[in-house]
């Protein structure tokens, strides 16, 4: 049995002028990644996959610099796409608007992407990084679609799940059947 670890990027430096898709890991979000890098020692992968944004292609360079393999960019495992919804400054705006798009998978409620669309995206993107693995898989990637995903396959309610994950966090599946073993939410600095 082999395992996907689906990896919540750590801690960023929060830039409102920037799309959060262009933001980098912060101080504590670096401290974060050698952290979890120590908590993921278990793991055996052949590479780290990573999204294209700068702050999980961070936190999958300090694992993968720890694991000693390569990072792979993969298109599909980036954030739901929301890069037209402007900064929302208060945590309960933010929330609200992640409860929409939940609440309502197959509208157009935020951002550029249904979150029906956003799961198919990079459900069909762990399909193909499944295929080329040969041991288990860590992919760093988003809460968000992390969240769409884990629903999809663990039964998982979405908004209770996504408030539960930290900047990083982890969930861990057994590959083929898809099923939750455990949950790591958050780590300290």
């Amino acid at each position: 049995m082999s395992r996907l670890v689906l990896v919540k990027h750590s801690m960023p430096e929060i830039e409102p002028d920037k799309p959060a898709s262009a933001w980098n890991l912060g101080e504590v979000g670096r401290r974060r990644s050698v952290l979890l890098a120590a908590r993921l020692r278990e793991f055996r992968p052949a590479v780290i996959w990573s999204s294209r944004e700068p702050k999980a292609i961070e936190t999958a360079q300090i694992l993968a610099s720890d694991f000693g393999v390569p990072v792979k960019i993969a298109d599909g495992l980036e954030e739901h796409h929301r890069e037209n919804v402007p900064f929302l400054p208060s945590k309960e705006e933010f929330e609200e608007a992640v409860e929409r798009f939940f609440r309502c998978p197959d509208r157009l409620v935020l951002g550029k992407e249904t979150a029906e669309q956003s799961r198919e995206r990079f459900s069909v993107t762990i399909e193909k990084v499944l295929e080329a693995a040969h041991a288990d898989s860590i992919v760093v990637t988003h809460g968000t679609v992390m969240t769409l995903f884990t629903a999809s396959v663990g039964g998982v309610q979405p908004m209770d799940f996504w408030r539960r994950l930290g900047l990083p966090s982890y969930v861990v599946l057994a590959v083929p059947e898809m099923r939750i073993q455990f949950v790591v939410e958050s780590f300290s600095s």
